[in-house]
């Protein structure tokens, strides 16, 4: 690479690291305790709640009338099941039939039992809450979101930067080489750590990123495909007609696609929604389809299937990147790697901070040894030689971390134990020189 431009990659490398570090930080603290909140918490996993989807209609029916009946005056708005437990229903109700989730009733249901659920949050799942808006939004609200996407670019451009002076830095001398002096020791850890986690940090800065701007995709979706569909139904409304029965509207959606099921109910007119039609969010039971959505739009008069959109490919991206960002979907074995991980890239970070303030003192302090090379014995020159190593844990990494994601069984827990090479590399050639 030319001198002036690796010059000035390395500048901005340095800059977002300074700016990254506190915050990641934060990041891995947090972010390892969510990991494990189930542990933590002693929480046995979620019991699967399944029912045939007349059934299923049946108990979506009767959340909805009998939690109207408690706030006639209010407007349905959204039905859902919750993520983690599948037998409890949320409800939003547009206060005095306003149209707006924000500042909606939220309200929740127990399909399983067909009563309301009335508890108020433990102590210890409200500590959680916390930790997760932390994460999130650093306590800042939507705007925090928005500054958390900023600091996950621009970690995935340190990542993606550092990655590059790698190179630079390892012309003859072998992969894995630690120097002995404390300052080159400390650089040459930073590097190999930090090519080592490389992959999995690329895949979490990137997942993280999405997320936290996944209320500007929505927006996005919201000004282009629910506009297109508003424009396209126009016509219809559902005021001065009667509404097909809910029963109905979740006939139609649960029998829509075999082994399909309801993730989210969208009312006619909301903000949300669309004239005269429910919108229905639908998911599938595979490994790959239980992450992406399906939209279907069914006449709210008729109760017919009007027509199954996909989603656009921001939002499906979007959806993929919440599993692939916090490792939860591969058992205790998984987390334990993920956590691992995540450890190591805190340390690239604190590696990385510590040395440059120790390059700056040496620099004002001419009598501390700044640098300690070996003898020039390993003649490695090309590219190719110096990033082989890299780019192929980086691989290794990111086919582990999405084949999981995408599989069951047995291969998923092969797919996840090639996260155990990089580690692997990590111990065998990191070596002092």
């Amino acid at each position: 690479m030319r001198k002036p431009l690796f010059k000035t990659l390395y500048k901005w490398h340095v800059y977002a690291g300074l700016f990254v570090a506190v915050h990641f930080a934060i990041f891995a603290v947090s972010g390892l305790v969510l990991l494990f909140k189930h542990e933590i918490l002693g929480e046995p996993p979620a019991a699967e709640f399944t029912a045939v989807p007349e059934d299923m209609a049946a108990r979506y029916a009767q959340a909805l009338n009998s939690l109207q009946l408690r706030f006639p005056n209010d407007r349905p708005l959204a039905l859902y099941p919750d993520d983690n437990s599948p037998s409890r229903l949320t409800a939003r109700f547009g206060i005095d039939g306003a149209t707006q989730l924000r500042g909606a009733r939220k309200l929740s249901w127990d399909l399983a039992n067909g009563a309301e659920i009335t508890d108020t949050e433990k102590p210890a799942t409200g500590f959680f809450e916390w930790v997760l808006r932390l994460h999130r939004e650093l306590l800042l609200g939507s705007n925090g979101k928005i500054y958390v996407g900023l600091i996950g670019l621009a970690y995935v451009f340190m990542l993606l930067s550092g990655f590059v002076i790698y190179g630079n830095f390892m012309r003859n001398r072998p992969f894995g080489e630690l120097r002995k002096a404390r300052l080159p020791k400390l650089i040459d850890l930073h590097k190999f750590v930090g090519v080592v986690s490389f992959g999995w940090g690329l895949i979490v800065g990137l997942s993280g990123a999405l997320l936290a701007f996944n209320g500007v995709l929505i927006k996005l979706f919201q000004f282009q495909s629910l506009r297109h569909l508003g424009e396209r139904y126009r016509d219809f409304s559902a005021q001065g007609r009667s509404l097909a029965p809910i029963e109905n509207i979740m006939t139609t959606a649960l029998t829509a696609k075999k082994d399909w099921i309801v993730t989210y109910v969208s009312f006619p007119g909301t903000e949300f929604g669309i004239p005269g039609h429910f919108l229905v969010l639908i998911n599938g039971t595979t490994p790959l389809t239980q992450r992406l959505s399906e939209l279907l739009v069914i006449n709210a008069e008729t109760a017919k299937l009007t027509e199954i959109r996909e989603l656009p490919f921001y939002l499906k991206a979007a959806l993929l990147s919440e599993p692939l960002h916090f490792g939860d979907y591969g058992g205790i074995f998984l987390k334990i790697l993920w956590a691992v991980f995540t450890l190591l890239s805190l340390a690239v970070v604190l590696f990385g901070v510590t040395s440059y303030f120790m390059k700056r003192r040496a620099h004002r302090s001419p009598a501390v040894v700044t640098s300690t090379l070996p003898p020039r014995l390993h003649k490695i020159t090309t590219p190719l030689e110096r990033y082989a190593a890299p780019v192929l844990l980086a691989m290794i990494s990111m086919v582990a971390m999405v084949c999981a994601l995408l599989s069951t069984g047995l291969w998923a827990k092969i797919f996840a134990a090639l996260l155990l090479i990089p580690l692997a590399v990590l111990l065998i050639r990191g070596r002092t020189e």
